[in-house]
């Protein structure tokens, strides 16, 4: 019965994968999702954040806030603005472990790090995805052309044998919830879903919200409003 409650590590889904983060193109084992965080995004070598990442953890049904600057967000970047490690009791037959940590971290090995992600796009960028921005400069984008600009929000996590349930829901200065929760499923980061599931509102995963939606939450105007994030992990229970 032992051998059953393991990982099959020739699965698919668990199989290597890009980092989620936008301009890093390592492959990552799910073992070792939280060791690269640590190592390229959090360490002095992090160069591909534009703001301090945070590193939290957390237990079901515990009420993480983190502020959103969204109009500072890179266009067309998946962005993390968090890993909330969190701590499970089906430990054993849900994940495998986070491997070869460094030692102040070693009390993770048996959370599964959740990593808030955000991205800052427009329609026009959603519904061609074929084509690449890469080599745009953003100063030279008039994103009012592109039909709106939208922000996703999603969680991804290592391969789990189940699937995981967050809620995550938007307040303003004030932390009044002012965008009613979501109840939406923790991604595997080694996954991708076609842009079409996504239009027809069909996926789990991801929460959109306009931008006209998050300036009417705000107070300020220009580049410095933010938006807080209430994210809850909720565990097993849909």
């Amino acid at each position: 019965m032992e051998h059953k409650a393991l990982i099959d590590e020739s699965s698919a889904e668990n199989k290597p994968a890009i980092c989620p983060l936008a301009n890093c193109q390592a492959v990552v084992k799910h073992t070792h999702l939280l060791r690269h965080m640590i190592s390229e995004h959090l360490g002095s070598r992090a160069r591909t954040l534009p703001f301090q990442l945070r590193l939290r953890e957390v237990s079901t049904g515990q009420r993480t806030l983190l502020m959103l600057a969204y109009r500072q967000l890179i266009v067309d970047h998946d962005q993390c603005l968090a890993v909330l490690n969190w701590s499970t009791d089906s430990r054993i037959d849900l994940m495998a472990p986070q491997l070869d940590l460094p030692p102040c971290h070693q009390g993770l090995t048996f959370h599964l790090p959740v990593l808030v992600m955000v991205c800052r796009t427009t329609w026009k960028s959603l519904l061609k995805q074929g084509l690449q921005h890469e080599n745009d400069v953003q100063v030279t984008r008039d994103l009012t052309t592109e039909w709106g600009t939208v922000y996703l929000l999603w969680l991804v996590s290592p391969f789990t044998r189940r699937p995981i349930y967050v809620n995550i829901a938007v307040l303003n200065s004030q932390l009044q919830c002012v965008v009613r929760r979501n109840r939406r499923r923790v991604r595997n980061f080694a996954s991708r879903m076609p842009i079409s599931q996504f239009i027809n509102g069909l996926d789990p995963f991801f929460v959109s919200l306009n931008e006209d939606q998050l300036d009417e939450l705000c107070d300020g105007s220009g580049n410095r409003v933010s938006v807080f994030l209430e994210v809850i992990i909720k565990g097993e229970t849909s």
